[in-house]
């Protein structure tokens, strides 16, 4: 599918989607949350695909750039849906998966993000402000050039805050203290940094950042899908369970996982054949 606003490219067990308005910053619109929407259903029961990466078109100058945030001269005029659009596939995973899945007034777009049964990989370059931060937020993974501008400007420039989630996810990330101090002042930080406070995983050089993006992507894309999104759902669970109740969830992943169609191909048969001179 050609689309106006990103671009999509399918990889062997990944994806990755670039932002590209270069001339508005790669700022989100209505068509572009509308694309981005269309990428997510068309993946989320598409077992080929188990990572997806994030990332921007460079600006026109051929500086980096990630997303400058939502298009204000749009925002008005965007519809948000107040519930999720995952089909569920009725399998063990899926059900157990779904039992998590929020129902919140949110942007629907990044909390599908989010709630997605495939991990996403944000990859920062250049400019990153306000809803790039929520988008990158919602991610699953982040990475970072040394060269990103990460800033969050709602309250510093429009006396908002982030309607999808940016002070809390911040929070989740860095630790409230040091979430509190970017949100309110707006300022901004390096790959260095964010690297350093915990915001990424992991920075690169710029030149080497979507290699490595797609790499991690491609890596992940090779495991069972089953296997991905319940190693998400487990990891997750810390947020908003207590470490026992995160325990049993994660042993309920654990035994999920032996009622798949496919069960019969994964496990410790697997790893023995694998043992075995000759195996594949």
């Amino acid at each position: 599918m050609n689309y106006e606003t990103i671009d999509f490219r399918r990889e062997e067990g990944y994806c990755v989607v670039t932002l590209n308005r270069p001339d508005a910053l790669n700022a989100i619109n209505a068509k572009m949350w509308s694309e981005l929407d269309d990428v997510l259903n068309e993946l989320v029961n598409d077992d080929h695909t188990g990572a997806l990466v994030f990332t921007g078109a460079p600006r026109r100058d051929g500086k980096p750039c990630f997303c400058a945030g939502v298009d204000l001269k749009e925002v008005a005029q965007r519809a948000t849906s107040d519930t999720l659009s995952f089909v569920d596939k009725a399998t063990p995973v899926a059900a157990l998966w779904n039992q998590r899945l929020p129902r919140l007034p949110m942007a629907s777009t990044l909390a599908s993000i989010a709630w997605s049964p495939k991990v996403s990989i944000a990859a920062i370059d250049g400019t990153c402000t306000a809803g790039g931060v929520e988008l990158a937020l919602s991610c699953d993974i982040i990475l970072v050039s040394q060269t990103a501008e990460i800033s969050d400007m709602h309250v510093k420039n429009l006396g908002w805050i982030g309607g999808g989630g940016a002070a809390t996810n911040m929070a989740w990330r860095v630790g409230v203290a040091k979430a509190m101090e970017l949100c309110l002042t707006g300022d901004a930080i390096d790959g260095k940094e964010a690297h350093r406070i915990g915001l990424a995983n992991q920075v690169f050089p710029p030149d080497d950042l979507l290699r490595q993006a797609e790499d991690l992507a491609r890596r992940i894309g090779r495991i069972r899908p089953a296997a991905i999104t319940m190693t998400k759902a487990a990891c997750r669970a810390v947020q908003d369970m207590d470490r026992l109740s995160s325990w049993v969830y994660c042993d309920t992943a654990f035994r999920t996982l032996f009622h798949e169609p496919d069960a019969g191909d994964w496990g410790p048969g697997r790893w023995m054949s694998r043992r075995q001179p000759n195996a594949p």
